[in-house]
């Protein structure tokens, strides 16, 4: 069980570096996009979508092997402290702010260039979420 757990824990710390690699890209290069010439655009423009299916991946890595080890290695939510419940809550509220995204990525792609902005706020607020959840995650661990 050891192993497994081992290896639960691996994935899940492959989802955090991928969700994670998602908000730091994609503020850079939104910096590039805002600077870009317009021709440059549309290229550069690809590289967001690109990552966000990175993203979908870590979430799902970080969704499945937590489960995994919360009830594998801690016998589930009972036996968790109160630090434990805000980062599922966070996590819950990442889930929706991920699903904003989306949502706006579609308008993005069918031509409403005016969710821009709204998707780069809404990708900080997705990375400040997660920055709250490894903090939590530490105080519950810890």
């Amino acid at each position: 069980m050891d192993r497994l757990n081992q290896f639960l824990l691996v994935l899940h710390f492959l989802g955090l570096a991928m969700g994670l690699s998602v908000s730091f890209s994609n503020m850079v290069m939104a910096g590039l996009i805002d600077k870009a010439t317009p021709g440059e655009r549309p290229i550069l423009g690809r590289f967001p979508f690109a990552m966000t299916r990175v993203g979908d991946i870590g979430l799902t890595l970080l969704i499945v092997s937590g489960l995994g080890l919360l009830f594998l290695k801690y016998g589930g939510l009972s036996a968790m402290p109160v630090t434990f419940h805000i980062k599922l809550t966070l996590v819950v509220v990442l889930i929706g702010i991920i699903g904003y995204i989306h949502s706006l990525l579609k308008k993005l792609k069918n031509g409403d260039a005016s969710v821009g902005p709204r998707i780069q706020a809404a990708g900080k607020a997705a990375f400040v979420t997660a920055l709250a959840i490894v903090i939590f995650a530490v105080l519950s661990f810890d």
